[in-house]
């Protein structure tokens, strides 16, 4: 069946097939057969192990990957070219598509526990889908992505620089990032107007119990709410609405609440973490809830 290696192929393929790119899904087709070959290198895919693609669009790097005889999940948002990977693929015994919006519909499937999850995540969505694997403890054994270089910039940056922020911590806290290499807007059809990334995210060993990891999150996206506040002002509602004493907070966790979060490093979000927990569950040994007694 082959590849689309340009555009010419590409718009003689979707005339045919009376199919149209849609801009609302970010849909920039991945031409270079070279980088699709590094692609295939990083992935190193191995006969009989369980992957997902995320946005396999008309296929391109889905067929490399089945030729190397793994069992391959498929998430594709465009209901055509879904029809089109079912048309190509569907003959493959490890091939399965699930359609509609990878964001929605992949945790139907988390239990699956894939070896390794890839995709050229869509530049408008990629850190949402990214955040919502990380939030929900989603760790398979690594993860391959295309994302906006941009994208890419945060999710590895450092404190205190201008692209930190509480995405950057959710990323480095429950992950490792590797920068592999970046691509060029040539290599696309359509060419977007940014350069991708593509990374490697190694998960962690998870430093907070999985029914802890809300309240993580809760206090970074509330350190980050306003970037040029300090923290005392920034995580006061928070800590006032579970009735925890802000400097006993600060003595504990070793946080300055004059810094603003921006200059935390995950460790330290970390160690405010458990200090809250700690007064957390201080509390409620020193004021255990009594249920009513039955009559």
């Amino acid at each position: 069946m082959g590849f689309f290696d340009s555009p010419a192929e590409l718009r003689t393929f979707l005339s045919e097939r009376g199919l149209a790119l849609k801009k609302r899904f970010g849909q920039n087709f991945l031409i270079d057969p070279h980088v699709r070959r590094r692609i295939l290198v990083e992935l190193d895919p191995h006969p009989g192990e369980r992957m997902w693609e995320i946005g396999p669009g008309l296929g391109a790097m889905t067929e490399l990957i089945l030729n190397s005889g793994v069992e391959l999940r498929c998430f594709e948002i465009d209901y055509g070219f879904v029809r089109v990977l079912r048309e190509r693929y569907g003959a493959y015994p490890g091939f399965s598509i699930v359609p509609g919006d990878a964001v929605r519909t992949w945790q139907a499937f988390q239990s699956e526990k894939p070896a390794k999850v890839f995709g050229n995540l869509p530049y408008a969505s990629g850190a949402t889908l990214i955040g919502d694997f990380l939030e929900h403890r989603f760790y398979p054994g690594y993860w391959v992505f295309m994302v906006q270089r941009e994208v890419a910039r945060r999710m590895n940056a450092s404190p205190g620089t201008e692209e930190y922020s509480s995405f950057s911590v959710l990323c480095q806290t429950f992950s490792k990032i590797q920068i592999l290499f970046d691509v060029p807007a040539k290599a696309f059809y359509p060419r977007p107007r940014v350069v991708s990334t593509l990374l490697r995210m190694v998960p962690r060993e998870v430093p907070l119990p999985v029914e802890k990891g809300e309240l993580f999150v809760q206090i970074v996206r509330a350190a980050f709410a306003s970037r040029r506040k300090k923290l005392q002002n920034t995580l006061a509602p928070f800590l006032r609405s579970r009735g925890l004493p802000e400097q006993e907070v600060w003595n504990r966790s070793g946080i300055d609440p004059a810094l603003r979060g921006e200059t935390l490093s995950p460790e330290d979000f970390l160690r405010l973490t458990h200090s809250i927990q700690a007064l957390q569950a201080e509390q409620n040994l020193a004021h255990p809830l009594h249920l009513p007694q039955d009559s």
